[in-house]
């Protein structure tokens, strides 16, 4: 809310399979900004809202919306929600200048991790751009906010770039090893038992605060149906087929086996064209064109 009294805009991406963050919908903020809903494929969406596929965000489209929100029940399952998902990432890579700042919400940080490993080869590639997309967040104006439930869920490089740290309630498991000295400031039931509005924060360079938010009464309640009480109606088509790394290849993901034989039928083009623009062996457009004819 912060931010977006600052005129930057929230990036909701990475939320519960609950949808929580269509909430921002009946927020006080839902008339007096522009939301956008992202989507994945196959998936129709009823809503007095705009909503766009999320393959085809653009650097447009994340200065011309205040809020943009993808929740898990716009996507058909988790596999496409983070395949999708890691494609926005990719997408911020790109902004060499911008107008308005973007504040991204992650509200468990494994998600990140798993949307990067579903475009990554390994698990070493998929943390090390994690990290960097993190150090590299001030030079594409963008904020990240992390949230996990365990600390070392999120991996020391990360926990040592951010700018601030939040902290709630720590129950019987206590303060990490690396937060022990807060002992020394706060007292250790204070830390054990806090109610759910208050947190303790430390700051990079060592400033501690205690401090209270409230509950805000438009955030989604357990057991609530969100997209029911938003007035949202999904209607799931067949599942898309992600491509997926064998060792040696990249199997052909339905969405590029549609542009394949978009290029030859639309567009025209040679079959050695349509590899050179797709980055494949001249046989792979062949074959899904021969297979698209008998079919």
């Amino acid at each position: 809310m912060q931010y977006l009294q600052r005129n930057s805009v929230i990036l909701d991406l990475y939320g519960s399979r609950d949808g929580e963050g269509l909430a921002w919908l009946r927020s006080p903020h839902s008339q007096a900004k522009r939301i956008l809903l992202l989507k994945g494929e196959n998936v129709d969406i009823q809503s007095s809202y705009d909503v766009q596929s999320i393959n085809s965000l653009s650097l447009t489209d994340l200065e011309r919306y205040d809020i943009l929100i993808s929740a898990s029940p716009l996507y058909i399952n988790i596999d496409q929600e983070f395949s999708s998902t890691a494609k926005v990432t990719d997408l911020i890579y790109q902004r060499l200048s911008w107008n308005r700042m973007i504040f991204m919400i992650c509200r468990e940080a494994s998600n990140f991790y798993y949307s990067r490993l579903k475009v990554s080869d390994n698990q070493v590639m998929a943390k090390s751009q994690m990290i960097y997309l993190i150090r590299e967040a001030r030079h594409v104006g963008l904020a990240l906010g992390l949230d996990s439930i365990r600390f070392y869920a999120i991996d020391i490089d990360i926990r040592n770039l951010a700018d601030y740290l939040i902290l709630k309630s720590q129950g019987v498991q206590g303060l990490s090893r690396d937060l022990n000295w807060l002992y020394t400031y706060f007292n250790p039931s204070v830390i054990r038992n806090m109610q759910p509005q208050h947190f303790v924060i430390v700051t990079r360079k060592g400033s501690l605060g205690l401090g209270m938010f409230p509950f805000h009464p438009w955030h989604k309640r357990e057991k609530e149906n969100i997209l029911t009480s938003v007035g949202i109606k999904v209607e799931y088509g067949e599942p898309m087929h992600d491509s997926q790394y064998r060792g040696t290849y990249h199997t052909v993901s339905d969405s590029e086996h549609g542009e394949i034989i978009r290029l030859y039928m639309e567009e025209e083009l040679s079959l050695q064209k349509i590899a050179d623009k797709l980055n494949r062996s001249s046989r792979t457009p062949l074959n899904h064109i021969l297979a698209s004819a008998s079919y």
